[in-house]
């Protein structure tokens, strides 16, 4: 008898406080909300790839301060979850603890595109 291969399907739904967009929107107003939370989501997205490309090559300094700037940028534009992770592989880099590092950067990019989908979409809808 064979083994069995089990596939998990890994997805994590992203959390958004929408208060923080709700501000942006009432100190810059519609269209320049937009634009702001459109250039963070492109800094974040660039951010991610750099990240990935860091623990890839093994360079855990440079992972540490893009995992950081992600934290930064994700809680501007109201991405709680996504914000705390980032610390958490901060955390991870810091100790030097790779089995943690993976998981949690694996984490990291399993709830990011649904992280920055979700406050795109939330942007765009808010402002109608």
């Amino acid at each position: 008898m064979g083994a069995e291969l089990l596939e998990f399907a890994f997805h994590e739904d992203a959390v958004l406080d929408t208060s923080r967009i709700l501000v942006l929107r009432q100190s810059l107003g519609d269209q320049r909300c937009r634009e702001v939370i459109e250039e963070v989501v492109y800094h974040l997205t660039d951010r991610m790839n750099l990240l990935q490309a860091a623990l890839e090559r093994g360079d855990p300094a440079e992972a540490q301060l893009l995992a950081s700037r992600l934290a930064s940028l994700s809680e501007q534009v109201g991405l709680p979850d996504f914000a705390r992770i980032s610390r958490d592989l901060c955390q991870c880099l810091d100790m030097d603890d790779r089995v943690a590092t993976a998981a949690v950067a694996a984490r990291l990019v399993r709830l990011s595109e649904d992280s920055l989908f979700s406050v795109m979409l939330y942007a765009d809808q808010s402002a109608l």
